[in-house]
């Protein structure tokens, strides 16, 4: 009998989408035993083991499969890092997402060190953290279907946004331009901590 690996799935937030449903089903076919009909049944491979880290799970907006308390994968979910906050009194979502995802990150590598294999969702804050700072063995796989860093961009038709329209007034374009400014140097910090190797 063939040992199947323990999977950990790193997911920022359980709601209803198709990142959700991917790691869901990932989840599923992970817990399923394996049979290969060329091989006797006494031999047929065990089904894997699952760990499912995210910051926020409703009750009332998620798949069935993790709804408590009768959801098939409901006892593989753990809910961690819920006090982060989703974004500061002046906005930085992406900051604090980057934050929740370590953390998420860390939990789960704290909990399972002898997972075989991470699979980390939406946002790849985690990965440098797994493979630089904690060395781990494990395979890390990574999967966004749309970057954070495109979903952000000033960007019109895949063309950089001009400022457009007149300023009326010199201190009003000055704000304008110190808040794009802030943005681009926010992003920037951002874009190059999830590069980095």
């Amino acid at each position: 009998m063939t040992k199947q690996p323990l999977v950990v799935f790193i997911h920022l937030d359980l709601g209803i989408g198709g990142a959700e449903s991917l790691v869901l089903n990932l989840a599923k076919a992970t817990l399923q035993p394996t049979s290969d009909p060329n091989i006797n049944s006494a031999t047929d491979d065990e089904p894997g083991k699952i760990s499912i880290y995210t910051t926020h799970c409703s009750p009332t907006h998620c798949y069935d499969e993790v709804k408590p308390p009768n959801g098939p994968l409901y006892p593989f979910v753990n809910i961690c890092g819920s006090w982060i906050p989703r974004k500061l009194f002046f906005g930085g979502t992406a900051l604090c997402s980057a934050l929740r995802m370590l953390y998420l990150t860390y939990r789960a590598i704290k909990d399972n060190p002898q997972a075989n294999v991470f699979v980390i969702d939406v946002l790849p804050t985690g990965v440098p953290y797994l493979v630089n700072y904690c060395n781990v063995r494990a395979g890390v796989l990574f999967y966004c279907h749309f970057p954070d860093q495109l979903l952000t961009m000033d960007t019109v038709n895949g063309e950089q946004g001009s400022s457009g329209g007149n300023n009326s007034s010199k201190n009003g374009g000055l704000m304008i331009r110190l808040l794009k400014y802030s943005k681009r140097l926010y992003r920037g910090i951002l874009d190059k901590t999830v590069e980095k190797k």
